[in-house]
């Protein structure tokens, strides 16, 4: 009997799938991408309307002048696609002295959206923005202030201690770094691991790469990429950071420049 190339197309899938499976959960870990989402044209196009229409006051690369330095912003930070950049920008702060700007256009308010993700994400994962970053701009808050919210709020002191970990950490970094470090929290052990256990008892631990509603991926202790899909395994997890993940949904301005400041005084 002849086999049309369609069937046999399916019967060799229906044959080799299994194979692709288990050399999926043999994979090299690949690497982790650290680029910027943002499109760059759009971010191109709200950088020029930024500079002639916010920069005279938040200076042409959005680090203050006038008016505050919005690339370390709560706001910006807590923006999610514009949903508080957007009524921000065309609403003004009145209050404050920052002008309204009813008159934009959407498409002109989500490139200076954009433009302000950029800034942000490069002051914290790229080397543009230089370690001589002028203190001036960053010593804004109180250090009294940021050694109250490190001991309170915060909740800083519970997981670190200005004689141990943090001690002398402003020397060790440059004002600009710390504040980085501070804001995006690197280690060198996985931030985020989890022990994935099967239904026949077998455990697999190591560090996350790669975690949604469907399927759960580590790269295991063997050096291996293995995947799983959550309804079929038993997980814990143990996030390193969620105490920092959870804080940069609450930080406010006013907090971030007060413990940047208490923390410059740790030499």
């Amino acid at each position: 009997m002849r086999i049309g190339a369609s069937k046999r197309f399916l019967l060799v899938a229906f044959i080799c799938w299994p194979l692709f499976i288990r050399a999926q959960e043999h994979q090299p870990t690949p690497l982790p991408r650290e680029h910027s989402t943002q499109d760059p044209a759009e971010a191109a196009r709200g950088r020029a309307l930024f500079r002639s229409s916010c920069g005279f006051c938040h200076g042409n690369d959005a680090t203050g002048a006038r008016g505050p330095d919005l690339v370390r912003s709560a706001i910006v930070v807590h923006d999610d696609h514009g949903n508080l950049l957007g009524p921000f920008i065309r609403n003004g702060r009145p209050d404050k002295g920052m002008p309204s700007f009813t008159a934009m256009k959407d498409d002109e308010i989500a490139d200076i959206v954009a433009f302000l993700h950029l800034q942000a994400s490069e002051s914290l994962h790229s080397n543009r923005i230089p370690g001589d970053y002028p203190i001036a701009r960053l010593l804004t808050g109180n250090a009294r202030s940021g050694k109250t919210f490190f001991d309170g709020p915060g909740h800083c002191s519970q997981c670190h201690s200005v004689s141990g970990d943090l001690s002398g950490i402003a020397k060790r970094y440059s004002p600009l770094a710390l504040e980085q470090r501070m804001l995006n929290p690197s280690a060198r052990k996985a931030l985020k691991t989890a022990v994935v256990k099967l239904r026949d008892g077998t455990e697999f631990q190591g560090e996350v790469l790669h975690e949604d509603e469907f399927n759960i991926g580590l790269k295991c202790q063997d050096g291996w990429y293995r995947s799983w899909p959550v309804a079929d395994v038993e997980i814990r997890i143990d996030d390193h950071l969620l105490a920092h993940r959870e804080l940069m949904r609450k930080y406010t301005d006013a907090d971030v420049h007060n413990l940047f400041a208490y923390l410059e005084t740790l030499k």
